[in-house]
């Protein structure tokens, strides 16, 4: 049986996740901005991965692909 893993999302410019949107370790991801977050375990939201050059190309398997290596 297949299932289906969504990610919180965006695609707002400029729009980042805030403290009570993600769980510690949870990701989420700006489409527009193509960047990914993930929230650590003081409550900082950081960003860890930025694809702001114009060749780089963001989907949602590529989000998919570093979740799983994350962990």
């Amino acid at each position: 049986m297949a299932h289906t893993i969504k990610i919180k999302r965006s695609e707002t410019a400029g729009n980042t996740p805030t403290g009570s949107d993600l769980a510690v370790g949870e990701v989420a991801m700006n489409v527009n901005d193509k960047k990914i977050f993930t929230k650590k375990s003081n409550g900082d939201i950081v960003a860890i991965a930025n694809f702001a050059d114009t060749d780089s190309v963001v989907d949602e398997s590529d989000v998919l692909a570093f979740t799983i290596a994350l962990g």
